[in-house]
């Protein structure tokens, strides 16, 4: 497992659970305020399986209001995780945009 944690002021912190949430390979997300109290754990595959995202974030978004920066630990998926300095781009993805470049190029 990978985990990394960042700081997050309470204005921008909806948005960046949003993003996490959706971004491949994330596992878990625990939200704690400025102390290291655990605020919210959010199991995100069992979230996105289910029909609970709405009342997350709902919870999210009141924490957001009432801290000015928590902190957010992310745990991701060991064989889902690119290392430090390999490449962002693969050759599956170059090849596609190959194919869809020269159609936008027309517009």
């Amino acid at each position: 497992m990978d985990i990394a944690i960042e700081l997050v002021h309470g204005w921008r912190l909806l948005a960046r659970v949003r993003e996490l949430i959706n971004e491949p390979g994330v596992q878990r997300l625990i939200i704690r305020n400025e102390d290291g109290e655990n605020l919210i754990e959010i199991g995100v595959p069992a979230m996105l399986a289910g029909a609970t995202t709405r009342p997350v974030l709902a919870a999210v978004k009141a924490i957001a209001e009432e801290m000015p920066r928590v902190t957010i630990e992310i745990v991701r998926g060991v064989g889902l995780v690119r290392a430090v300095g390999e490449p962002e781009t693969d050759e599956e993805f170059d090849r596609a945009i190959d194919v869809v470049e020269p159609v936008f190029e027309r517009y």
